[in-house]
């Protein structure tokens, strides 16, 4: 069996998206591993990394959440490597191969040697980083890569994500890094579900929530006049609206252009004719007790997670994955 250790040089460098697209450009029996929980959710009553979820179920894998990632890693309390690895050895199983994901940092657990190079020698996995193609991710692979080489491993290579610029691509090689990909943006995977933005500004569902589905491309926050925003809000396809829910005109204007949500701010209650208007268009009302410019902060922070259940969001990552990286580098010797 072999193992490979996925990681990023950056935090949101997209390494969740790419793992999922790897394992599903595998043809054999693929088992996955993630040593430590991070950004969470709930499911069935049961508190389990985002990821892992993910990962089971658009793969169908028999552990659970809970076992595929079990520890959590706390700098002023941590776990040992011994518990890293014997959380291995519990799902490994049969697999032919071993996919393991590291935190969004590579460094994270240095301070206790249990960062991603230490735990990569441990369980005998070949390192993958996913980076962007910033200067900033540039030096950092660098200094990953002299790191590896004291320590006699080998960096296996690195996938340049959401990286429009063939010059990085060079630049990478040209320091004796194998670039295994180069994945351009893909504006459509950053468009998050209703449901997710429900989700992350704990909004309450007010109508329309047979439309929490839809994807949501722009915001717009209704400040002005209803008359002055129309034009804006005739440009901009599948937008959510923010404002506050006492601004009816503004509400009803959006209600007549191509939106995807409304986002009612401030706790304030829209008029019946609202959600009546709403509910007969399935377009989510969600109510939030934050003031508008704070909603439109969280939702600029939000970042869109690929729900496992979307199966043409999967089938787009799998395609894009296949299209844009060398898997035979991948997977191959």
């Amino acid at each position: 069996m072999r193992t490979l250790f996925l990681s990023s040089v950056l935090e949101y460098s997209g390494k969740s998206t790419i793992a999922l697209g790897l394992a599903k450009n595998f043809s054999g029996r693929l088992g996955y591993y993630k040593p430590f929980r991070e950004e969470v959710l709930c499911i069935n009553h049961r508190v389990v990394d985002r990821d892992a979820h993910m990962m089971r179920t658009a793969l169908g894998l028999e552990a659970s959440e809970e076992m595929l990632s079990p520890l959590k890693y706390d700098i002023f309390n941590p776990v040992s490597i011994q518990s890293v690895i014997e959380g291995f050895d519990k799902v490994k199983d049969e697999s032919e191969f071993m996919l393991v994901e590291g935190p969004q940092l590579f460094s994270t657990g240095a301070r206790h040697h249990m960062d991603g190079m230490t735990i990569a020698k441990e369980l005998g996995a070949e390192v993958i980083l996913v980076s962007p193609g910033t200067p900033e991710a540039i030096d950092m692979i660098t200094i990953y890569q002299r790191l590896m080489e004291a320590s006699g491993q080998n960096l296996k290579g690195v996938i340049l994500n959401k990286c429009n610029n063939p010059g990085v691509k060079k630049l990478v090689e040209n320091g004796g890094v194998d670039v295994l990909g180069t994945i351009p943006a893909l504006e459509e995977l950053n468009y998050p579900r209703v449901k997710e933005i429900a989700e992350g500004l704990n909004a309450e569902v007010l109508a329309g929530i047979e439309g929490l589905n839809r994807s949501v491309e722009k915001v717009m926050v209704g400040g002005m006049t209803a008359e002055s925003a129309m034009k804006e809000m005739r440009r901009l396809n599948r937008k959510a609206m923010i404002t506050g829910g006492d601004r009816s005109d503004m509400l009803l204007a959006a209600l007549s252009t191509d939106t995807s949500c409304l986002i009612l701010t401030g706790g304030l209650y829209p008029d019946n004719h609202v959600l009546a208007k709403a509910e007969e268009l399935q377009v989510p009302v969600l109510l939030v007790g934050h003031g508008t410019q704070v909603a439109a902060d969280m939702f600029e922070n939000l970042i869109a997670r690929i729900d496992p259940s979307d199966t043409a969001k999967v089938d787009m990552v799998a395609e894009m994955v296949r299209r844009h990286v060398d898997l035979s580098k991948v997977w191959g010797d």
